[in-house]
């Protein structure tokens, strides 16, 4: 963290204090980001989100094969790389016109859901929470989150290796695992390795139910409102868990009350079932002040109005936003006129939020959307809604494995692509992710990766506009310059990782 003062200026007769502090890197985060504020009186006036590497896996992948994108794009990421596979697999499939097996779509949720929850509680536990234990606080919280030896930190570290194995039955590896293939997964489970990974899932669930939550998954997810949660800390020894250590601290510490922008919310809606529909709705809310008030309109998703643009980004210049079908990545680390190696991707021309918070407020999730009303898209209700996603995806994951028929089909054998055109959209940990392919003679034409944290983390657009981030850190307060632990909590809120973002 670098720090100097600035010159001071008058604004209405008054002397305003000016101090800019550069955090690079930013600490206990994927990738490299470097985050640049400007504080006048105590809060911040102007940020800037930076990602400061150039990796290139788009132009990697021109001329290649285009069942090379599946390799290639699993190792874009160490923590969400299956995700990325399956949204590239799913572009291939979107160019050959072909559908998995419903066992393959099972399959394919299971392994993706598990690799959202780890991702979900590797963040809490690793990243989020040890801000907790830093300088300007009491180090109550140190015995229980500091890595590696707090308590709960350590716990989750042992317990992960069961919901590991349950990728392990179903993909084979993990990381950089190739399950998931255009024409299904290539990992069929009999009936034995079903019960072993109910097993292993039902000790999974035993540490979410004793440490984090100190519930029954069924108590939590009966929560429908913030005044059911406020009873839930109530009861019993729900505030000694990790969830209502979190609660109580976050909101003892106003974290409900950083981190807030207009938000605009977008998700391409989650874990699709093989008779239609997915488990999270798709949508586009444009209007959060509505949302607030419990009536905000959902759009319907279409991929069509995403567009990126790089303006303030290292690539070449271009006029406006591109479609990712027609995206252009060619490097241009001469600028002096941008700052970051991210594009910004906008919908329907403008910045919008991917990631849990926006998910289950597309949904409808009657929790979210109530803590919503009372507290804004905050630090806190973002974090809350990691976590509150954590547990209905681990309870999902349980049904879905009594659906898997060991006596079906996996996987369908499927031509090469040749041309054409596909996208492939999942649902990663952190929000949206979209995979674009053009395919001309059999080889990768162009490919394009919209990633969460380049919703997220985005640099200003063609417009001016700053992106989520960087407008969610304007205002908010920094008494102490030199711990600025409250500019930790709004960038961790968004769980960045600048590997996929910088891709």
């Amino acid at each position: 963290m670098r720090s100097r003062p600035s010159p001071c200026g008058r604004t209405g007769g008054r002397r305003m204090v000016t101090k800019t502090i550069v955090f690079s890197p930013f600490s206990r985060l994927e990738g490299d980001l470097q985050i640049h504020v400007e504080i006048e009186d105590g809060r911040i006036a102007v940020s800037r989100a930076s990602g400061t590497l150039y990796r290139g896996f788009e132009l990697m992948l021109r001329g290649r094969d285009p069942l090379d994108a599946i390799v290639f794009t699993c190792r874009v990421c160490g923590q969400c790389g299956l995700i990325h596979s399956a949204a590239s697999a799913a572009a291939i499939r979107a160019v050959l016109g072909v559908e998995m097996p419903p066992n393959a779509c099972i399959a394919s949720n299971v392994m993706l859901a598990v690799e959202v929850i780890l991702s979900h509680l590797t963040h809490f536990y690793l990243s989020f929470a040890p801000d907790f234990a830093d300088a300007p606080y009491d180090d109550a919280a140190a015995a229980r989150f500091l890595p590696p030896a707090g308590a709960s930190c350590s716990r989750m570290l042992r317990e992960r290796e069961e919901i590991l194995g349950v990728l392990g039955l179903f993909a084979g590896k993990w990381p950089n695992s190739l399950a998931i293939q255009p024409g299904g997964t290539t990992r069929p489970v009999n009936a034995c390795e079903i019960r072993r990974a109910q097993g292993l899932l039902g000790e999974f669930s035993e540490f979410v139910t004793q440490q984090l939550i100190g519930c029954e998954l069924e108590h939590w997810l009966a929560l429908r409102s913030a005044a059911d949660l406020d009873r839930w800390l109530g009861e019993g020894a729900h505030a000694a868990s990790d969830m209502g250590f979190f609660i109580t601290r976050a909101l003892r510490l106003g974290l409900d009350k950083m981190g807030r922008w207009p938000a605009r919310f977008i998700s391409s809606g989650g874990w699709p079932s093989a008779t239609g529909g997915t488990l999270m709705r798709p949508g586009w809310m444009p209007n959060l002040p509505q949302v607030a008030n419990l009536r905000g309109v959902v759009e319907a998703f279409d991929p069509a109005r995403i567009a990126e643009h790089v303006k303030n980004s290292w690539f070449e210049p271009y006029e406006g936003g591109l479609h990712p079908h027609d995206g252009e990545s060619e490097a241009a680390p001469e600028r002096t006129d941008a700052y970051s190696w991210a594009k910004a991707p906008r919908y329907a021309g403008q910045p919008a939020e991917a990631g849990p918070l926006a998910r289950l407020a597309i949904d409808r999730d009657a929790l979210i959307m109530d803590l919503l009303g009372r507290h804004g898209p905050s630090v806190y209700v973002r974090e809350l809604a990691r976590l509150h996603e954590t547990i209905r995806l681990l309870s999902q994951i349980g049904i879905w494995l009594g659906e898997v028929d060991p006596e079906e089909p996996f996987c369908r054998d499927t031509r090469h692509a040749e041309s054409g055109s596909g996208v492939g959209l999942v649902e990663a940990p952190r929000g949206t992710l979209g995979h674009w392919i053009r395919v001309e003679g059999g080889k990768i034409r162009n490919y394009q990766i919209v990633t969460p944290t380049g919703w997220n983390l985005s640099p200003r657009d063609s417009e001016d506009q700053p992106g989520p981030l960087e407008a969610a850190l304007v205002g908010t307060s920094v008494p102490d310059p030199d711990h600025p632990v409250t500019v930790s909590h709004v960038v961790k809120s968004f769980d960045p990782c600048l590997f996929c973002t910088v891709h």
